[in-house]
């Protein structure tokens, strides 16, 4: 076991020629149990301290060289590493002018005074030692309460990153719930992501009505990109599945610069509902909590179904029957009547439908859709009736007519017809949008409107058939 003094283990190397001198030094130390190694050439001591340096060493002024060998240019004594003091005689003290230029850290000199010189010299290095002992530990544990504090203030930085995200995320969320009360929510999420600049482009895709083809909106928007549609080959009944995921994701690989980001949002299906494509062009942004903004955005998606699909208009509706008599009750008030009435009328629609009759489309789920929609828009104490596939009528309060006006103009010009019919590319060009009209409160006044709309779209189509079979024959006679 190395000696230690004061708890301190201290290596001592005698390099001396006198061996009688040698051994007074080392019963010096002997008398604090210090163990000396001794050399007594100096190219033995120089390879052994170039592998291992001592603590101390006290080196024979004789031994300042030995042929082309010379003590200074040890690399040790070069770096400064090695600790050293200088020992002389009366008959070798002229030798001393050979360590001028060198730093030791004391000299001694052999005379009745020797044992204590060699213990001022060993306790010297000791307390030595014991400062650079503790300067070391001093500095381990500064730099370890540095990193400490470090790796907090990056978790508390990351902390405050992420607070900062998902603030902006619940906003952003709330902001697309709010809008999504007065348009299509895939509208509404669109809206919003063009307001957030770090978004350098996005794309939607979402199941057509037998769950066959997925579709993307076709609308104009500056980061917006419109995704082909894609044949499944099989329904997809329970959300969009993930062979249909990955052929999304193949295509929006292909048409983004750099691999995009997927947000899949659920509605309470097995399989996500929408998939939202999203490149980004900030670095931070790849530190964004997108798995949070993909589950904030499902539950908005899943409150917005829940609502809509809720019975909101059961006690509102009115029986066509019941809707013609309520017009002629209000027509009986006159000026003083507590409502006014809206005709939503179908026929644009409707005509597109019979011109394309080819093209199948899924009536069921338009008026499931667009009523559960219209639900959560309308006010509690508006009245609605259909009158066939034609008209949807609205008994309005007098003086919310205004706002449900405005809310109804805005709602109609929102929802995506387009997705009810089973191939959308050949209606998107179409004309299909709604009418708007105020009628008088009067049955006979509303069916004579009914009539001359009905008299109209039957006109324009035997006008359209007599043009196509027009064309036709002249095309025939020019052969």
């Amino acid at each position: 076991m190395q000696p230690t003094i004061q708890g301190i283990e201290i290596s001592v190397a005698l390099l001396m020629d006198d061996l009688a001198s040698a051994k007074d030094i080392a019963s010096a130390l002997r008398q604090q149990n210090i163990l000396a190694h001794y050399y007594q050439s100096l190219e033995e001591f120089w390879v052994a301290t170039s592998i291992q340096a001592p603590d101390l060493a006290i080196v024979d002024v004789t031994k300042m060289s030995q042929g082309s060998i010379q003590f200074r240019t040890h690399p040790k004594v070069v770096d400064k590493t090695l600790t050293y003091a200088f020992f002389s005689k009366d008959s070798t003290k002229i030798l001393l002018q050979s360590t001028l230029g060198l730093n030791p850290v004391g000299y001694i000199h052999h005379d009745p005074s020797l044992s204590a010189q060699i213990m001022c010299l060993v306790y010297r290095r000791i307390d030595e030692m014991r400062m650079i002992k503790e300067k070391t530990e001093l500095e381990t544990r500064i730099q370890r309460i540095q990193n400490r504090s470090q790796r907090l203030i990056s978790e508390r930085s990351q902390a405050e990153e992420f607070r900062a995200h998902f603030d902006f995320i619940k906003q952003l969320c709330h902001e697309i719930e709010t809008d999504a009360t007065k348009m299509d929510f895939s509208y509404a999420l669109m809206g919003r992501f063009e307001k957030w600049d770090a978004i350098e482009a996005y794309g939607i895709y979402e199941l057509n009505q037998n769950g066959q083809k997925l579709i993307s909106p076709e609308i104009s928007r500056k980061k917006y990109h419109p995704f082909p549609s894609l044949w499944l080959g099989q329904a997809n009944k329970n959300g969009i599945e993930n062979f249909a995921l990955e052929m999304a994701s193949q295509v929006a690989n292909d048409l983004f610069e750099s691999r995009p980001m997927v947000i899949k949002i659920h509605s309470g299906a097995l399989n996500p509902d929408l998939i939202v494509f999203i490149s980004f062009k900030e670095e931070r942004m790849s530190g964004f909590p997108w798995d949070a903004l993909e589950t904030i955005l499902s539950s908005s998606y899943r409150k917005l179904k829940l609502h809509q699909e809720s019975p909101q208009y059961s006690s509102q509706f009115l029986p066509m029957w019941e809707a013609l008599d309520e017009m002629d009750n209000l027509q009986k008030h006159g000026l003083e009547t507590d409502y006014k009435i809206i005709a939503l009328s179908f026929t644009p629609l409707t005509n597109v439908i019979k011109k394309k009759s080819n093209n199948k489309f899924f009536w069921s789920s338009f008026y499931n859709d667009f009523f559960l929609q219209l639900s959560g828009r309308i006010s509690k104490d508006t009245k609605i009736s259909l009158l066939g596939p034609w008209h949807l009528i609205l008994f309005i309060p007098v003086e919310k007519i205004e706002v449900e006006a405005q809310m109804l103009q805005s709602f109609i010009k929102q929802f995506g017809y387009w997705k009810f019919f089973e191939d959308t590319a050949q209606i998107l060009s179409q004309e299909m949008l709604p009418e708007l009209k105020l009628i008088p409160p009067s049955s006979s006044h509303y069916l004579k409107i009914f009539e001359k709309e009905l008299t109209e779209s039957l006109h324009q189509s035997e006008e359209k058939s007599l043009i196509k079979q027009t064309r036709i024959e002249q095309k025939r006679l020019s052969l």
